[in-house]
């Protein structure tokens, strides 16, 4: 085996995403700043809805399977338990590092995925107050524009992708609650919006 086979500790992985999401998050802030400064809304969004992507396209990536479900008006989802293991359920999935600094976000879990799941093949589905296909757009229009630059750059394997991301979701919440966020709108765009685009995928609002 020798020294240099040794593996790489879960702390190590951590410190290095840590450091990515750093260079993502800067990413983030200085794309998205406008006339009037870094609106971080629209960050907290990006950042909530690349953790959600991640977790789709984890799955895809690493040959898991999806629950697919199509609805009457022509639009697919995907959804079970391959992906709700990298946003929900494991000790580092995305809903543990926004858990971690949003009081009661476990809780509401729940309820968040039961509004999502009951609103499937409403025209007028939305995602934090946009049209959920619009949302979807440009979430992976960013996810397109950063994945070999950044997100394969930073990561070894597809199954960090969504820890990178809660990661910088996590760093994203903390600066907009530092701000004087209401933590209640925080949380909500947080869960709605990663919940969401973890059930995504690219041919979801293209009509068969």
């Amino acid at each position: 085996m020798g020294f240099f086979n040794r593996k790489e500790t879960e702390e190590q992985m951590l410190k290095r995403l840590s450091k990515g999401a750093g260079n993502v998050i800067a990413m983030l802030k200085g794309v998205l700043r406008g006339p009037q400064g870094t609106d971080m809304t629209i960050v907290m969004i990006y950042a909530a809805g690349l953790a959600g992507c991640a977790c789709h396209e984890a799955v895809k990536a690493g040959g898991g399977t999806f629950a697919v479900a199509k609805t009457t008006n022509g639009q697919t989802f995907y959804l079970g338990d391959d992906v709700n293991k990298y946003l929900l359920e494991n000790r580092l999935s995305v809903l543990s590092f926004i858990s971690a600094v949003c009081e009661g976000a476990v809780d509401d879990t729940l309820a968040y995925v039961t509004a999502f799941v009951s609103s499937l093949g409403d025209p007028n589905l939305s995602v934090c107050d946009m049209t959920a296909d619009s949302v979807y757009k440009m979430i992976k229009e960013c996810w397109d524009g950063i994945y070999v630059t950044m997100t394969t750059r930073i990561c070894k394997a597809p199954s960090e992708w969504p820890v990178l991301y809660g990661i910088v979701l996590q760093n994203i919440i903390l600066e907009a609650l530092k701000i004087g966020a209401p933590q209640d709108e925080v949380k909500r765009i947080a869960l709605e919006c990663s919940i969401a685009l973890s059930r995504m995928g690219e041919d979801t609002f293209v009509q068969g």
